[in-house]
């Protein structure tokens, strides 16, 4: 569904692209969990070769040319089964800066995962994701809602999404705790959005271990 919230800050989320970028191409938001680890989904695959985060400058839109923001994703560290809907997620290890040599999570924070708890938090949740604008240009958004079902590792929901959602964690209110990995719109696929339940997939919670 087309999202109509507006920007906020949230410094952890970024967006998943590839090294020679043009004006059309795809991308997927991506989500700092540790100083290096990252989650996104695991159709997005073939953008997962350098992560773009908020550059922290005041502004919600980012800029593209500021390379202290931009961080190239490990091509040996990346985990994406790229299977069905509720086991769709991909782990990634990204390298340090090039210029400032430091891990993105050491300048834009991270939203810790919840691991071992499979139930969600009463009232309200958020999704923080990338959208970009008939400009072009890419800023963040935050759309609250709640769950609406369970099924297994699937989770229904009605928060807003856009195209560059995928891989958007949904997180308790305040956007401290992530509990699900949103992976396809509503409009697509069987009316609801859907996102894949971080903890009711061992082979997810083994991976985030193994490289946290």
């Amino acid at each position: 569904f087309p999202s109509h919230d507006t920007p906020v800050s949230a410094p952890a989320v970024g967006y998943a692209r590839m090294l020679q970028p043009n004006s059309d191409q795809r991308y997927c938001t991506l989500t700092l969990i540790d100083d290096a680890c990252a989650l996104t989904a695991g159709h997005c695959l073939e953008v997962l070769q350098e992560a773009v985060f908020f550059n922290g400058n005041g502004s919600d839109v980012y800029q593209a040319d500021d390379s202290i923001s931009r961080y190239r994703i490990d091509p040996t560290f990346i985990h994406a089964p790229q299977s069905r809907i509720g086991n769709d997620w991909a782990v990634v290890r990204l390298l340090p800066n090039s210029q400032t040599g430091l891990l993105p999570g050491k300048v834009h924070g991270f939203i810790e995962p919840v691991l071992d708890v499979a139930e969600f938090p009463d009232g309200p949740l958020a999704l923080k994701a990338i959208n970009r604008s008939s400009e072009g240009h890419f800023f963040q958004q935050n759309s609250p809602g709640e769950v609406l079902w369970t099924d297994g590792s699937i989770l229904f929901h009605n928060l807003d999404t856009s195209a560059g959602s995928s891989g958007a964690l949904v997180t308790d209110a305040l956007g401290l705790k992530a509990f699900a990995i949103h992976t396809h719109g509503g409009c697509n696929t069987m009316k609801n959005n859907k996102a894949t339940i971080i903890a009711r997939l061992p082979n997810l919670v083994r991976s985030i271990c193994a490289v946290s």
